[in-house]
């Protein structure tokens, strides 16, 4: 009973914010034309702020597990080549294809996996989440550029990707905190609390308006893609992950970065890449809704399984 609660009252804040989202556009006190502005100013300046102190706040000493970000790197790596060659093989329609594969790898673990991290961990497993965020967000958009351009047959430019990516506000906020505290720069009480403020107001907007989002047109025409689609991002991919850094021994807070990574639904950018991309945007979308939806519950059957076993 005591593993169901902690399990409820990890996700459940989570949850209630999402739902905040989905009852105030219902309420249309708010018009819904405000939500991808907010969307947007949240992504671009409070985000940023968010991981900025959650970096820059950290002790590296306890935080840093060059184990667990190499076990991340790898499997982010093995599973997109999986998922890749797997729909390479076995769908035939280009659009439809990079759908897939994003689904598959790209989790929204810098908006879902920080907000579930401050609710499941110690400041240091924060810590130790927000690094792993600031390797894997890169590396997300590099396969995902990757993955779109090649499924639409364009040609790669690698120097234009790399700036892009460069350019990332929630990239820029994890590097200005690593130059902070590597070079033990301090700033000013009201400054920290400052940003401190605004990061914890941005994880908070970004769920309200992911919930805002979520609308559910169009999804019985698309039913069995997109059940697929959650089925590979909530159910499959984190199995294997989970199964594989058990195997190699990580447990506690390093097994729940692990979930956080892994278990979040598909990245909210993979929308807007998918127009710009010519692939289908209408299954990503799709994707991108219901996952955030039905990862309440998949998050809680995980951490309540993985409680129940003894290796959170």
């Amino acid at each position: 009973m005591e593993n169901l609660i902690l399990s409820v009252q990890c996700v459940l804040p989570m949850f209630l914010i999402l739902l905040t989202g989905v009852f105030i556009r219902r309420s249309r006190v708010v018009p819904p034309t405000l939500f991808n502005p907010m969307s947007i100013m949240t992504f671009k300046f409070l985000m940023p702020c968010l991981l900025f102190y959650n970096v820059y706040s950290t002790d590296l000493k306890k935080t840093f597990q060059p184990d667990l970000m190499i076990f991340l790197i790898g499997w982010v790596l093995i599973w997109f080549g999986l998922s890749y060659l797997f729909f390479f093989t076995f769908d035939k329609n280009p659009k439809t294809r990079g759908a897939y594969i994003q689904t598959a790898f790209r989790s929204n673990v810098a908006v879902i996996g920080v907000s579930l991290a401050q609710s499941l961990m110690s400041e240091a497993g924060v810590g130790s989440a927000t690094v792993a965020v600031s390797i894997l967000v890169p590396l997300y958009n590099i396969l995902a550029v990757v993955t779109l351009e090649t499924c639409r047959r364009g040609t790669l430019n690698i120097r234009r990707t790399l700036i892009e990516i460069m350019k990332n506000p929630l990239i820029v906020g994890c590097l200005l905190g690593f130059i902070c505290l590597l070079f033990h720069i301090r700033l000013s009480t009201p400054v920290e609390e400052t940003i401190q403020k605004l990061g914890n107001t941005g994880s908070v907007m970004m769920l309200v308006a992911l919930g805002a989002s979520i609308q559910l047109k169009g999804v019985l025409q698309n039913l069995k893609k997109v059940l697929f689609c959650n089925g590979i991002r909530l159910i499959l991919a984190p199995l294997c992950a989970l199964t594989a850094a058990i195997l190699f021994g990580f447990r506690g807070e390093a097994l729940a970065v692990v979930l956080i990574c892994t278990a979040s639904p598909t990245a909210s950018a993979a929308y807007p890449m998918a127009i710009a991309c010519e692939s289908d945007h209408e299954l990503t979308g799709q994707s991108v809704v219901t996952t955030s939806l039905f990862c309440c519950l998949t998050l809680f059957l995980w951490i309540f399984i993985l409680k129940q076993l003894g290796f959170l």
